[in-house]
């Protein structure tokens, strides 16, 4: 309950700060490993700040009912009009569920988001991603995310 409290409030303090973006994706947690299961993910990235980061809240969840709540910050990149390239750290709280046990509550998840601006303003994106607890819980295997996206501007 206190992710989701985390992630209203900063939601709702941002709201009318500029353009925001909700990315709705799914994929593949857990990649190249036994094991690997589909997922979904949700991500508001709040309006430009901090010299060009932009702060961003999301969640995941599995197939398997793991689900993992976050906070952090990428930085947008144009290529061209139409292209842009986002990388990304965050931290937040794990729950693995019936899914795969991550070694610790808290996790970090670095992406890298490549996407294509639409003729509508919205965008469609390929991401991938690692989550890890960094060596800080008992054990750390890590996982790796791939996803598709849809990510439309507010």
């Amino acid at each position: 309950m206190k992710p989701l409290l985390l992630i209203a409030g900063l939601l709702s303090t941002q709201l009318y700060a500029g353009e925001g973006a909700l990315t709705m994706a799914l994929g593949e947690f857990n990649i190249g490993q036994s094991g690997s299961t589909a997922m979904a993910q949700l991500e508001y990235r709040f309006a430009p700040d901090w010299y060009g980061f932009r702060p961003q809240a999301g969640l995941f969840v599995t197939k398997d009912s793991a689900s993992y709540w976050y906070v952090g910050a990428g930085y947008p990149y144009a290529i061209n009009d139409n292209w842009t390239v986002t990388p990304s750290i965050s931290a937040g709280y794990y729950n693995n569920g019936a899914d795969k046990d991550m070694g610790c509550d808290v996790e970090f998840y670095s992406q890298l988001l490549l996407e294509y601006r639409l003729h509508n303003g919205a965008s469609i994106g390929l991401g991938i991603g690692h989550i890890s607890n960094a060596g800080i819980g008992d054990f750390n295997p890590g996982a790796e995310t791939a996803y598709l996206g849809y990510r439309i501007n507010f």
